[in-house]
């Protein structure tokens, strides 16, 4: 905010002295006004990550996979939680990670701050030893997964 005052400050300075025929003040002028512009943005650039990170951190959920699944090589990159397009948080995206091959069904149970199921969903899955990929588990649009609920693969 400071640096915005500056920036404002100079620009009606420069706009008062546009009239002198100096051409030193009017440089003298471009250039702080040009140092401001510089400081303000890089502020604005380095507040604009932080809010991005964090947004990043608030919707990476904390989710369990069965030891059934990690004993058969599936194992969890990227973890995301966001809104299909009728929902709330209700689209759970997994990045996972196939040690081994796998070829079946994993299912993905949402539980509420109690302890109560909320919601569920079945994905029929086929990963190859080695591979990697997004899966996109589309809970109803009346689970809305929140930072305090618990999510199990199994």
């Amino acid at each position: 905010m400071k640096n915005f005052c500056c920036l404002l400050g100079f620009f009606l300075i420069g706009v008062s002295l546009s009239s002198c025929s100096t051409t030193e003040v009017k440089d003298g002028i471009k250039k702080g006004i040009n140092k401001t512009g510089d400081v303000t943005g890089q502020a604005i650039g380095e507040f604009t990550t932080g809010v991005s990170s964090g947004v990043v951190k608030t919707f990476e959920p904390n989710i369990e996979l069965s030891e059934a699944l990690q004993a058969k090589g599936l194992k969890f990159g990227k973890k995301t939680v966001s809104n299909d397009s009728v929902g709330t948080d209700n689209l759970l995206v997994v990045y996972v990670i196939f040690n081994k091959e796998y070829k079946g069904d994993l299912m993905a149970k949402a539980f509420d701050v109690k302890g109560e199921e909320m919601g569920r969903v079945k994905l029929a899955v086929d990963g190859k030893t080695d591979d990697a990929k997004y899966l996109e588990f589309h809970f109803d649009k009346r689970t809305n997964i929140d930072l305090d609920s618990k999510l199990v693969i199994e």
